[in-house]
């Protein structure tokens, strides 16, 4: 199965080059899609041979840049992508994990929640009690649910329709996947805090996932 690692990059300019080049050492195919970054993060990704660009001219939230990046592997009929960050948090050598799993599951979820030593003691919290509700309503063990290192087959993004542009469409996707009998797995991933600038408060992230989770379908 052909798979699209597709990266998501705001105002990463600082980490980008590093990343690509982790990924590069597990997968070839690689899409970063630009969601309207006012720092370098597009010039330094023009520096890279080997990856494909996509830009937004304005920021549109990081759901809108996934959204972007499944609709082109879509297009070029790629059977499944694999999301990862752009600031580094996320270590390429846990992309086999995911490959492995691919036969047997629909969705796979990178879970940081084994190890949460190091893990901001506000993001423990906020990411316990969206997993917790989440898993119920999936019906389907999700431990770590605000995790966007995730396998995802691209017959779900076809199947699903997803409304929300920010970091929200991440729940959005597992709701509304779940009841349509795709099976969701996990592995364990490395995790590497310190170094990245988060543009999110975890609990006013999470209090979105909590209106998503509850609205109507």
């Amino acid at each position: 199965m052909k798979v699209l690692v597709i990266v998501p990059c705001y105002n990463a300019g600082k980490f980008i080059e590093d990343t690509i080049a982790d990924i590069k050492r597990y997968q070839n195919n690689i899409l970063v899609v630009d969601d309207g970054s006012t720092d370098n993060s597009y010039n330094v990704m023009k520096r890279v041979k080997g990856i494909k660009i996509l830009r937004h001219k304005q920021n549109r939230g990081k759901g809108a840049a996934l959204k972007t990046g499944f609709r082109y592997a879509i297009k070029h009929n790629f059977g499944a992508v694999i999301t990862i960050d752009a600031d580094g948090q996320h270590k390429a050598s846990d992309i086999p994990k995911f490959i492995e799993k691919i036969r047997r599951y629909d969705i796979v979820v990178g879970s940081r929640m084994h190890n949460v030593r190091n893990m901001p003691l506000r993001r423990i919290i906020a990411n316990g009690i969206s997993s917790f509700i989440v898993s119920l309503k999936c019906r389907q063990k999700v431990p770590d649910s605000q995790s966007g290192y995730r396998l995802i087959k691209t017959d779900v993004i076809k199947d699903v329709k997803l409304e929300q542009d920010g970091y929200q469409m991440e729940t959005e996707l597992l709701l509304k996947a779940a009841p349509k009998g795709y099976k969701i797995g996990w592995v364990h991933i490395k995790t590497i805090y310190g170094k990245e600038v988060s543009h999110i408060n975890p609990f006013k992230i999470t209090w979105r996932f909590i209106r998503v989770i509850f609205q109507k379908k």
